[in-house]
């Protein structure tokens, strides 16, 4: 397919993406309704299901094995895979803990992206599905890195599991662009039928 006919099938649906942000608060895009879930219910599932994931592995890097009094936190024992990892690298030990805290934040900042997104959504403000967009990219990065360092310490079973995630996010995404056309449509047809 030559490049112009990509760029063309492309300027619609990124046309549909900016009209959230351009259209006056009176046209029939942006009429609020009770609640988000009535008006984008993909996006708000999808958004949830990634804040809730980076939330529980950011904190698994901080808690894993741990009594949380109520609950044991048994979660994934980095700091032993770590240790495989490094000692292959031949990196210091002393650079595992600083390692897992630097992946623990990475992942609590890309659930507050998703939690902010959320709130976005729930209150019906522009620029939602932006947000939402820019946490799903964001976490296809995150998960490219992860890969990349899977290759080069020569885990197959957890490269694997990051490319999986990779593969669930373009379908997040695409999903998410699905709903923001559909909703377009219905808004165009619902101001036609006046």
């Amino acid at each position: 397919m030559p490049r112009n006919s990509l760029m063309i099938a492309w300027k619609p649906i990124n046309e549909l993406r900016n009209l959230e942000t351009k259209m006056p608060a009176s046209t029939s895009t942006t009429r609020k309704t009770p609640l988000a879930l009535l008006r984008r219910p993909i996006t708000l599932t999808i958004c949830s299901y990634w804040m809730v994931f980076w939330l529980l592995n950011g904190l698994d890097k901080f808690l894993a094995r741990t009594d949380l009094g109520l609950f044991q936190w048994w979660g994934n024992d980095r700091v032993e895979k770590f240790g495989m990892y490094f000692e292959r690298l031949a990196f210091p030990e002393p650079m595992i803990w600083p390692t897992l805290v630097f992946a623990g934040v990475v992942e609590l900042t890309l659930a507050a992206i998703f939690l902010n997104a959320l709130k976005q959504l729930v209150r019906q403000l522009p620029g939602s599905v932006r947000l939402a967009d820019l946490g799903v990219a964001l976490s296809i990065l995150c998960f490219m890195g992860f890969a990349i360092f899977d290759v080069i310490v020569g885990d197959r079973a957890e490269l694997l599991e990051h490319s999986t995630y990779v593969g669930v996010l373009l379908i997040s995404y695409l999903a998410m662009a699905a709903e923001v056309f559909f909703n377009h449509l219905q808004d165009q047809t619902s101001a036609t039928r006046i």
